[in-house]
C-alpha cells in the first residue's frame, strides 16, 4: 500500500476534495463500483512531490455505472454531466472528480494497479507504467494543437511525464 504523506502545494483546496472524495466514493461503494485512480493525484503518490498542485480527481470505471452514479450522486444534490469526451464529471463548486470511461481512456492501459491511501480515503491506483502511458496519450494528442487550453495541457502533461521519469530514475524498482 502506497501512503501519500505529502500535502500537495495548494493544501486547502486539497484538504476540500478530499472530503468531497470520501462523499463520492460512499456512492461508489453503495454500487461495489472500484474505480481505479489516475492524474495528479497518482503522480503525487508516486512521485512524494510537494510542490505539486492537485486541482481534481482523476478516476475510471465502467462508463456502463455511469448513469447509476450520476442519478445516486445528484440525488445528494451534487452537479454531475456525462461529457461527449467519455467522462462523467462531478463538481461542487470548485471542486471537481472526473470519473472516466475505463474502456475508452484506460484502453490498453497496463493492468497493473497498486493500492493507495491518503488521509481516511483509500483507493486502486494505476501503476506508475500505466500512468506513464496515460501522459504520454495525453502530450501526443495535444502536440499539434494551437487553441490556449491544449498549449496549457500539453505543458501539463510535459510537466508530468518529467516528474515521472525523474522519479523512476531515482527508484528503479518503482517500474
Amino acid at each position: 500500500m502506497i501512503e501519500i504523506s505529502v500535502t500537495p502545494e495548494n493544501a486547502s483546496h486539497f484538504a476540500r476534495l478530499l472530503l468531497f472524495a470520501s462523499e463520492v466514493l460512499g456512492v461508489c461503494d453503495q454500487f461495489g463500483i472500484t474505480p481505479v485512480l489516475s492524474g495528479s493525484l497518482a503522480v503525487l503518490a508516486y512521485t512524494g512531490k510537494p510542490s505539486m498542485e492537485v486541482h481534481d480527481i482523476d478516476l475510471s470505471c465502467s462508463e456502463a455505472q455511469f448513469p447509476r452514479l450520476q442519478q445516486a450522486i445528484e440525488l445528494l444534490g451534487i452537479e454531475c454531466r456525462v461529457t461527449s469526451w467519455h467522462v462523467l464529471q462531478v463538481r461542487r463548486g470548485d471542486l471537481k472528480i472526473d470519473f472516466d470511461s475505463a474502456e475508452h481512456w484506460m484502453q490498453d492501459i497496463p493492468e497493473r494497479n497498486e493500492d493507495v491511501r491518503v488521509g481516511d480515503v483509500q483507493l486502486r491506483m494505476v501503476g506508475i507504467d500505466g500512468l506513464r502511458e496515460l501522459y504520454r496519450r495525453g502530450l501526443v494528442d495535444t502536440a499539434e494543437k494551437d487553441d490556449d487550453s491544449s498549449r496549457l495541457k500539453h505543458r501539463v502533461y510535459k510537466e508530468k511525464l518529467r516528474t515521472l521519469g525523474a522519479f523512476e530514475a531515482r527508484h528503479p524498482l518503482a517500474t
